[in-house]
């Protein structure tokens, strides 16, 4: 890769998803976000997207156009950088991303979210439920350490607060390319989903959609998540 490489995890997960990537990648970047990983003492009740954004763009520090890309929650949040940090952001990746508008799950789904938090049965069964390719023991352990050692304000939040969130009036006039890459077999955030609250919301984002995988694309097809950072850093 041409840009430096920054790798933005998603909810309950840490930098360690992205290590299948990152090891295909020179240099690349993958910070914890506050309230996961090795960031959980920062995590704090109510944090928003916005919150979630400004510590990235201060962790980004004095690099200048970066290749961000973002999974999941993380997408949402690399979202909010590249809108008020554009100088920052030199092209955008959205993997699987939770959508700039409210994220759709029904109460039951944010309840059982909420309340998976530190318990190993209810992580390990989520992530089965997420997923369509078998994960490695070593991944499927780091998902739940990550589920365990998360912060537990911070866990709440993200259902309770930042998935709620509506920043696409933000976002709609990115001056960045921006590449979506999603599996038409996501059960977490459907394809219908990405194309009408992503794409939708996007215009120009170019679409990449690959089929096989559930929602943890940088474990479940690495491949193709490094074909599809690659591809991007020709264009």
């Amino acid at each position: 890769m041409s840009a430096p490489v920054v790798l933005v995890h998603g909810f309950g997960t840490s930098g360690q998803l992205w290590r299948p990537v990152a090891a295909a990648l020179s240099g690349a970047l993958t910070p914890d976000l506050p309230g996961f990983g090795a960031a959980a003492p920062q995590g704090r009740p109510g944090q928003t997207t916005g919150d979630l954004a400004a510590a990235l763009a201060g962790q980004l520090g004095p690099r200048r156009d970066v290749t961000l890309v973002g999974h999941s929650m993380g997408g949402k949040v690399a979202l909010l950088v590249a809108a008020r940090w554009p100088h920052l952001v030199g092209r955008l990746i959205l993997v699987a991303p939770s959508p700039p508008t409210p994220e759709p799950m029904s109460g039951e789904d944010r309840a059982a979210l909420r309340a998976a938090h530190g318990d190993a049965h209810a992580l390990r069964r989520q992530y089965t439920q997420i997923t369509r390719q078998p994960l490695a023991p070593r991944d499927m352990d780091q998902l739940i350490l990550d589920g365990q050692r998360a912060s537990r304000d911070a866990w709440h939040a993200w259902p309770d607060v930042g998935s709620r969130e509506d920043i696409s009036a933000e976002v709609a006039a990115l001056p960045m390319p921006v590449t979506v890459l999603f599996s038409e077999d996501d059960p977490a955030i459907p394809p219908d989903v990405i194309r009408r609250e992503v794409l939708g919301r996007l215009p120009g984002a170019q679409a990449r959609p690959v089929q096989g995988s559930g929602h943890l694309l940088p474990l479940e097809v690495p491949d193709q998540v490094i074909a599809a950072l690659r591809a991007a850093d020709r264009a």
